[in-house]
C-alpha cells in the first residue's frame, strides 16, 4: 500500500466472486472466503481513496473455466445451471448462457483503464443476471 500512496494513484481490480452475494448449498468456505475478499478490497480502497487509488472488484458468477466444469457432473449441467435449482437458489441466470472468460476479463480491464477514472469502491457483479444486484 506503501507504493501507491506514494505515486499517488493506480488501479486495484479484485476477482471475487458472487458466491460472496448469494449463498448456495454447498459452497460455504468458498463463499465466505469471496464474501472477506471483496470486504478486504473495499476496505483498503478507502483507505487509500485520499491518495487516488481506485479499488474496485469483479464477481463472476458461473464462466466456462476448467473450475466450473468440475461442478458438472452430468451431460446437461450447464443448462441445469442455466434453469437454476430449485433445491439451492431456484433463479438461474436470465441472459440464458455461461459468461465466456474474455467477458470477466473485459470488465477487468475496463475497471483498470482510465475510462473509469472515477470509479472506485464498487463491486461488479458479471453473472447474466443470477443475483439480481443481491
Amino acid at each position: 500500500m506503501a507504493q501507491f500512496r506514494r505515486q499517488q494513484g493506480g488501479a486495484i481490480v479484485t476477482v471475487a466472486s458472487d458466491a460472496a452475494h448469494t449463498p448456495r448449498i454447498g459452497m460455504s468456505a468458498y463463499g465466505a472466503s469471496k464474501a472477506a475478499l471483496k470486504s478486504l478490497a473495499l476496505t483498503v480502497g478507502l483507505e487509500l481513496a485520499g491518495s487516488g487509488v481506485r479499488c474496485n472488484v469483479v464477481s463472476p458468477g458461473s464462466t466456462d473455466t476448467d473450475m466450473q466444469r468440475t461442478l458438472w457432473v452430468s451431460d446437461d449441467a450447464e443448462q441445469q445451471r442455466i434453469r437454476g435449482f430449485g433445491e439451492q437458489f431456484k433463479l438461474g441466470i436470465p441472459l440464458g448462457k455461461i459468461a465466456r472468460p474474455q467477458e470477466i476479463t473485459n470488465t477487468i480491464l475496463f475497471l483498470a483503464s482510465d475510462l473509469a477514472s472515477h470509479i472506485t469502491l464498487q463491486d461488479i457483479v458479471v453473472d447474466g443476471g443470477s443475483t439480481l444486484g443481491a
